[in-house]
């Protein structure tokens, strides 16, 4: 999928969501944007070549929370919160993984590493036995499946 296709998802999901009524302390997206002086910074420090859909995406839209989903900012907008520098110095990068979004239960959805290239795929990391799997084609796949939750709604 390209970016105008996941855009046209993206937009369609948002509009009819908006038209909800949601308390006011649910964020439905927090937009933390991502600069490419930050996104080469990230990949620096961490030894990696980020997929350029996940690249793109931060550029246009960051991290944060995205509906259902909580997106790990490429640099933390307060220094309040985690980023992906934070997460993956250590433990989740020695065992060939970049983290972009918590589960909730102590594992990571994130992109398996190969050399020092990300797989295009989102992966899920079990952080109890360091088990990786495959989970998503690509990152815009992740999103809308995970984040706008687009097929629970067909």
């Amino acid at each position: 999928m390209e970016f105008g296709e996941f855009e046209e998802i993206l937009q369609a999901a948002s509009t009819q969501r908006l038209g909800r009524n949601y308390p006011e302390e649910i964020q439905i997206f927090d937009s933390w944007r991502a600069t490419d002086s930050e996104l080469q910074r990230v990949e620096s420090e961490l030894g990696v070549q980020l997929p350029a859909k996940y690249k793109e995406f931060m550029r246009r839209h960051g991290g944060g929370v995205f509906m259902f989903v909580d997106l790990l900012p490429v640099v933390s907008p307060d220094g309040r919160v985690d980023d992906l520098i934070t997460v993956n110095k250590g433990k989740i990068r020695a065992v060939g993984f970049v983290a972009i979004a918590p589960v909730g239960t102590g594992d990571w959805w994130g992109f398996s590493v190969a050399g020092h290239i990300c797989s295009a795929e989102v992966h899920f990391l079990d952080h109890e036995n360091e088990s990786v799997t495959p989970s998503f084609a690509d990152f815009f796949d992740f999103l809308i499946r995970k984040g706008l939750r687009v097929d629970a709604e067909r």
